[in-house]
């Protein structure tokens, strides 16, 4: 209930004062388990990826931001598995699969963290999204948030522009750490197209 009050109110003060805009929302599955996978630019990112789409999408995030007022009342209303930053945390992890296990949308930042320096460009990505999508085999869909970072700041349009899904499987006699790495950084590849579009 508290996560559908917040998508209406969220959404409607993103298309009035940041002109929200989402593309390739036919690329969502209407149901079961599927990864969104983008870049991240700003504390507001998991609002303004899930609140235009039909389906909630359950996010991970640094656990700091559940003690920020007013992000953080909204953030746990969107479903935000928190993880401690900087350390393996296996809760995490567990959490994610089971929240992909239940047939749920799950969204990961693949920098890991805000990129608040260069945010046209993007980070070194993390490779939770890829052992995740290799665990579970579930599909992963780029997506790509712009101007995020100037919401309520200035007269930018607020874009989400999401991909098509990509599939990925283990690969014989390849070591597991270089193929997170491939596949890390093909999405981060993908979402950069998204973002030049």
């Amino acid at each position: 209930m508290l996560y559908s009050i917040f998508k209406i109110l969220f959404r409607g003060l993103l298309k009035l004062f940041s002109g929200l805009t989402v593309t390739g929302k036919e690329n969502i599955p209407e149901n079961g388990p599927a990864l969104i996978v983008a870049n991240h630019i700003s504390n507001w990112d998991p609002m303004v990826l899930g609140s235009d789409l039909k389906r909630q999408v359950k996010f991970i995030a640094k656990e700091e931001l559940i003690k920020i007022p007013l992000i953080g009342l909204l953030i746990k209303a969107w479903g935000v598995v928190p993880i401690k930053r900087g350390r393996g945390d296996r809760e995490a992890i567990s959490k994610s699969l089971e929240i992909l296990k239940n047939q749920h949308l799950m969204g990961i930042f693949i920098e890991g963290r805000r990129n608040t320096v260069h945010p046209e460009q993007m980070l070194k990505p993390q490779h939770g999204a890829a052992m995740l999508a290799l665990k579970t085999g579930v599909p992963v869909i780029p997506a790509a948030i712009i101007n995020s970072n100037k919401i309520f700041r200035s007269f930018k349009r607020v874009r989400v522009i999401i991909g098509a899904p990509i599939k990925f499987t283990e690969e014989a006699g390849v070591d597991k750490k270089e193929l997170y790495e491939q596949i890390s950084n093909q999405l981060v590849q993908e979402i950069m197209k998204l973002k030049r579009a």
